[in-house]
């Protein structure tokens, strides 16, 4: 990454759990003329190789002389505005590559700095891929301060919580969905997690009663955070607030504004439920080749969220839902019209909803409801199972299939996604058993 940096060449990191059709349509989405693959994905970039020129960098490795005393100019005075394209869509759908800058990325990194006092003396965690914006950040920050960088290729709470003990880490962002696993060796034996000084949860909300669990047994200072790619973090609640407000995702960062106004953009009232807007120095300049989207989602400085929530009197934030139709699957954005029309391509069925449905391991997980009047549903099922086997990523399955007659209605006569999501929860499903049973083997 580094070397790619000082040759001026936009990095964009990708997800290789994707099929090789989707892996392209985001290549072709941000003009990507060139991909550097290694042995572990050859197979998954055969079919692309024909139509974007592919290196392995392990012939790289083997044919070019790496030459001593490079030193990245990081600070200089010249930023180099493309450093990074992060994509936030993984999905055959509309990719929204977010453009981000060497000196965004350093301001990001020193907010970290800033607010979780890290110094070289740290030893930092990384179990997030580098295509994810955290994965990037927890790769890039111990370089900045001359910390030590344990890093996973894998999650599980094993691999982790060995990892904490035998390298004595002493910092690291978890994903919400890698805490509710991480939550019984934890609790098991608390002295292996004894050189933890601060873990910052990450990605979703997590559950109250695993909070008090995680202060009861650890002594270590603990993080809630809420924010976006595009904004990095924008608001921070510590172990003391989080008692009193336990609710709560925190107060603006330093330099962060949050408003929550209503449809027509007007602030809202304390404890009054709209949309959440943040103005940041760390926000991205936008969208790659998206002007119109990039003018949509940046007003006045502002970034709308797409998050429904509320402003208490304290000035305390409290996220509610997301009015943006999106899935937030351990950390991983999905998108429902990405499966949406993969699945109403199947002649039989007439109408199809992909809701994200609580789960206490991923935070939520995609189920689709299905509407395929007098069809025999356990045919279609496995029909349309097997299609997205081939075509969608493993995260962006559906994990569940229920066969509706109807759907239930806003007043504008728009399927009511939030009605089913309700309908759907109250069911209390655990969709995820098998997955964190084969994750702990």
């Amino acid at each position: 990454v580094l070397a790619l940096n000082a040759l001026r060449v936009p990095i964009i990191p990708l997800n290789t759990r994707l099929q090789s059709d989707q892996i392209l349509h985001l290549l072709k989405s941000v003009d990507a003329n060139l991909v550097i693959i290694d042995s572990t994905n050859t197979r998954l970039f055969q079919g692309i190789n024909k139509s974007i020129n592919c290196v392995d960098v392990n012939e790289l490795r083997r044919t070019t002389k790496i030459g001593n005393g490079y030193a990245p100019n990081l600070k200089g005075s010249e930023e180099y505005k493309q450093f990074l394209i992060s994509l936030s869509s993984g999905s055959t759908g509309n990719p929204k590559p977010i453009v981000l800058s060497e000196k965004n990325k350093l301001d990001r990194s020193e907010q970290m700095i800033s607010l979780y006092d890290i110094c070289s003396d740290d030893v930092i965690l990384c179990a997030s891929p580098f295509f994810h914006t955290l994965g990037q950040r927890l790769t890039l920050l111990p370089l900045l301060v001359g910390s030590t960088l344990i890093q996973l290729t894998r999650f599980t709470a094993k691999t982790w919580s060995d990892a904490v003990y035998d390298h004595r880490v002493t910092f690291t962002i978890p994903v919400s969905s890698h805490l509710h696993e991480l939550v019984e060796p934890m609790l098991a034996t608390p002295n292996r997690f004894s050189s933890l000084r601060c873990i910052v949860s990450s990605s979703a909300t997590i559950d109250n009663a695993i909070k008090k669990q995680f202060f009861e047994h650890l002594s270590c200072s603990f993080h809630e955070m809420y924010g976006a790619s595009e904004i990095a973090t924008a608001t921070n609640l510590n172990r003391e607030q989080s008692v009193s407000k336990p609710e709560s995702v925190g107060i603006p960062c330093p330099g962060v504004e949050v408003q929550v106004v209503d449809d027509n953009l007007n602030p809202c009232r304390k404890n009054e439920v709209g949309q959440i807007k943040v103005k940041s120095q760390l926000a991205s300049t936008g969208y790659y080749n998206l002007p119109q989207i990039t003018e949509e989602s940046f007003v006045n400085n502002f970034f709308l969220t797409g998050d429904l929530g509320f402003l208490d009197e304290d000035g305390y934030l409290f996220f509610v839902d997301r009015k943006k139709d999106v899935i937030i699957s351990g950390g991983m954005n999905i998108y429902p019209s990405d499966i949406e029309s993969v699945i109403l391509e199947h002649p039989k069925i007439k109408e199809c909803a992909v809701i994200g449905v609580h789960d206490t391991y991923l935070g939520e997980v995609p189920v689709v409801v299905v509407i395929c009047p007098g069809e025999d549903t356990h045919s279609v099922e496995r029909e349309v199972r097997s299609k997205l086997q081939n075509t969608l990523a493993a995260t962006q399955r559906p994990l569940k299939y229920f066969f509706w007659d109807h759907f239930p209605l806003t007043d504008s006569r728009k399927v009511d996604k939030l009605s089913i999501r309700r309908t759907l929860n109250e069911l209390k499903l655990d969709l995820t058993s098998k997955l964190r049973a084969f994750q702990n083997a």
